[in-house]
């Protein structure tokens, strides 16, 4: 199926538009209550699961949202060990490893046997192949199966089941299948159509039909940002006493929000500082942020204390568009150099320049965070 006939056939899926609700939530329900009704299914997630060493399928257990785990497997061996599977399904955005690593655990008396995430395309976490997907990074065993090969592998497991819950509801199961291929194949072709790059360019008109423009937003958010934490030790070496590095992401407007800051933030009643880079969309942010209730100051008190040393007091949004010598569309309010975000506890103040003009690929993204985070610290060794 090309990219063009997979929309069509989500678009006129009544089961796809049942699954819009909660996305991941509806296919981890999908595939625990596939497990539930024949234990082959597991199959489909670990291929050399031998279910003979649990009394034939006897003492397996499927459960949905049980310990904070997507799916989870309780095992009982013939021998009478007690083992879990967990299944983390991750349609939305990549985990990090210190995510995967928390599900890498016993549960009382029931060790960890493996664990599978899941999502679209390839995964792009650092990944080795001795024997299947091995997580370098994590104490226990991983691998990772796509939206694709899950389909693949439901279909053939269902054609040859002998549960008669299955056989009853295979035109289901056949569409639902057909439905995971789609989604794959739409989503990894615009995840993938700017390879090492951090734009939102896209087919918006399908995405937005099938409304899983936010899923590729954050993708494009969470592919960055893991190229940013895998080379984190570079600004972790440039951190001032007494403050800790921010690297997150978050969804706002409709826009995939990156945060790399430095904070000493402890609680919204002591004074703090934070100075850092916040990529929204195309903005490329330079942001300081103070608790304005303690120390009883406005946002322009912090623009004017940080102006040419870390706001460009040269822009002009009539004569001179620019940010430190990088084009802007920014267009603050009259009088004013900067946007601001003000609550009646924080302002955070920024100026912003355009990613796309500026060179949007990892790499230069990267020494551009670098060189911000550096100037930050300087900064803040002296405040």
């Amino acid at each position: 199926m090309d990219y063009d006939a997979a929309v069509n056939y989500l678009k006129n899926s009544m089961i796809y538009q049942m699954s819009l609700g909660s996305k991941e939530l509806f296919h981890s329900n999908v595939w625990a209550w596939l497990i539930e009704n024949d234990k082959n299914f597991i199959k489909v997630f670990i291929p050399s699961f031998e279910i003979a060493n649990y009394k034939d399928g006897e003492n397996i257990w499927a459960r949905r949202e049980d310990k904070n785990r997507d799916i989870l497997i309780w095992l009982e061996d013939n021998n009478g060990e007690k083992q879990h599977i967990v299944i983390e399904n991750k349609i939305k955005a990549l985990p990090t490893v210190n995510q995967l690593e928390k599900y890498t655990v016993n549960l009382g008396d029931s060790s960890f046997l493996h664990g599978v995430l899941t999502g679209i395309g390839p995964c792009i976490l650092d990944l080795e192949k001795p024997d299947g997907f091995d997580f370098k990074k994590l104490s226990g065993k991983w691998s990772y199966v796509n939206y694709e090969e899950i389909a693949n592998k439901i279909l053939e497991i269902a054609t040859q089941s002998t549960s008669g819950i299955i056989k009853n509801h295979f035109d289901q199961i056949e569409e639902y299948c057909q439905i995971l291929k789609c989604i794959n194949l739409i989503l990894d072709a615009n995840i993938n159509k700017h390879k090492n790059c951090l734009t939102y360019d896209c087919d918006y008109e399908s995405l937005n039909a099938l409304r899983i423009a936010d899923i590729f937003k954050k993708h494009k958010g969470s592919q960055f940002i893991n190229y940013v934490k895998d080379r984190k030790n570079e600004l972790e070496e440039l951190k001032p006493e007494g403050y800790w590095l921010i690297i997150g992401q978050s969804f706002h407007n409709g826009k995939t929000t990156l945060d790399i800051r430095f904070s000493n933030w402890t609680n919204d009643d002591t004074p703090y500082n934070l100075l850092g880079v916040q990529i929204e969309g195309d903005q490329f942010r330079i942001v300081a942020e103070k608790n304005i209730h303690v120390e009883k100051i406005t946002a322009d008190n912090i623009y004017e204390s940080l102006k040419n040393e870390w706001f460009d007091d040269s822009y002009d949004k009539d004569k001179n568009k620019t940010i430190f010598g990088n084009q802007t569309t920014m267009k603050p309010r009259k009088g004013k150099k900067y946007d601001a975000y003000i609550t009646d506890k924080y302002c955070s103040i920024y100026q912003y320049y355009d990613v796309s003009k500026a060179g949007n690929d990892y790499e230069s993204l990267f020494e551009s965070i670098k060189f911000y985070i550096s100037k930050a610290s300087t900064l803040l060794k002296n405040m």
